[in-house]
């Protein structure tokens, strides 16, 4: 592997983690106790989930926080791996969201066994979801994924970057 890819994979990693641990610590600092309206259907709002995505399987002892730890490390070095090894700048950006997003949440839920959540999606007053900044990052990156999976599927006529030139005898 290239140097350069790398440094740009790390690079994204560390910028996509560090941005969302310095919303999350804003966040902890001025939602202390507030409800911050955005937008009709967005509020800043501040929650701590203890569990995975949406809240499902909620850790509430030791172990089941170490247990939760260790699988989003272990998932975390897996797309880092997938990011480092990508043959493009479409899947190093898409698996270097999801790794940073990842990471971002790992260090949080770290810290004290929950990742802190601030963005609460209400549309039409149904409250679906609180996330965060690290959410929005893996999301972005598994669109990203998918997009440049698509384009690929195209052949090599949607991707100039992957034609092949053939040398005709002559």
């Amino acid at each position: 592997m290239r140097a350069r890819p790398a440094v740009f994979v790390l690079g994204l990693i560390a910028l996509t983690a560090a941005v969302d641990l310095g919303t999350k610590l804003l966040a902890s600092v001025h939602l202390a106790d507030a409800v911050e309206p955005l937008v009709p259907f967005l509020s800043l709002a501040l929650a701590f989930n203890r569990g995975v995505s949406f809240s499902m399987f909620s850790a509430g002892t030791e172990a089941a926080v170490t247990t939760l730890l260790i699988v989003q490390a272990l998932a975390t070095a897996f797309v880092t791996w997938f990011a480092l090894r990508a043959p493009d700048l479409g899947e190093r950006t898409g698996y270097g969201l999801i790794a940073g997003g990842a990471l971002g949440n790992l260090i949080d839920r770290a810290a004290d066994g929950a990742v802190t959540d601030f963005l609460d999606l209400h549309p039409m007053a149904w409250r679906l979801f609180t996330f965060n900044v690290a959410d929005i990052f893996i999301s972005a990156g598994v669109v990203l994924l998918v997009i440049d999976a698509l384009l690929k599927s195209r052949g090599p006529a949607a991707r100039p970057e992957t034609a092949v030139h053939e040398r005709r005898p002559g």
